[in-house]
């Protein structure tokens, strides 16, 4: 019997891994300080450090254990691309709210939810986008056409 590793946890491990090392060695840039008087540099070079070893914990087990194989969903990425462009083009002439509204509808055509959920779910999401990005952190975004 040929195993397959478990792949998914692998590359999840490694890039979480990967991740923390960037902003480990990259953090060393700032003033480190200590952990009664923190730097600027001491948050992303703990969390870095600790992201490095979550993710090598992640990746290492996964070696002996079996997985399932990678297939790729191509119509998800589909929709995902397509919602996000979506957003992008309708924006400014539609606003965060519409916007929002039509690229979580795009986003959701490759779900098996009934109607009614994708709409409630859609008006949700422009509901909080629209909270928080242009009231929330005052982003200089229309709000409507």
């Amino acid at each position: 019997m040929k195993m397959t590793r478990d792949i998914h946890d692998i590359v999840g491990g490694l890039l979480m891994s990967a991740a923390g090392l960037f902003f480990a060695l990259y953090g060393r840039e700032y003033n480190f300080g200590s952990a009664d008087r923190m730097g600027p540099g001491y948050f992303p070079v703990v969390l870095g450090w600790l992201l490095f070893g979550l993710g090598l914990l992640l990746a290492i087990p996964a070696w002996w254990r079996q997985g399932s194989p990678i297939v790729l969903q191509w119509g998800n990425l589909f929709w995902s691309v397509a919602s996000l462009l979506a957003f992008a083009l309708l924006l400014y002439p539609l606003g965060v709210a519409l916007a929002a509204l039509a690229a979580s509808l795009v986003a959701l055509i490759a779900t098996k939810m009934s109607l009614r959920t994708r709409l409630l779910v859609s008006l949700a999401v422009a509901a909080l986008t629209t909270v928080i990005f242009p009231i929330g952190l005052r982003m200089t975004l229309p709000i409507w056409p």
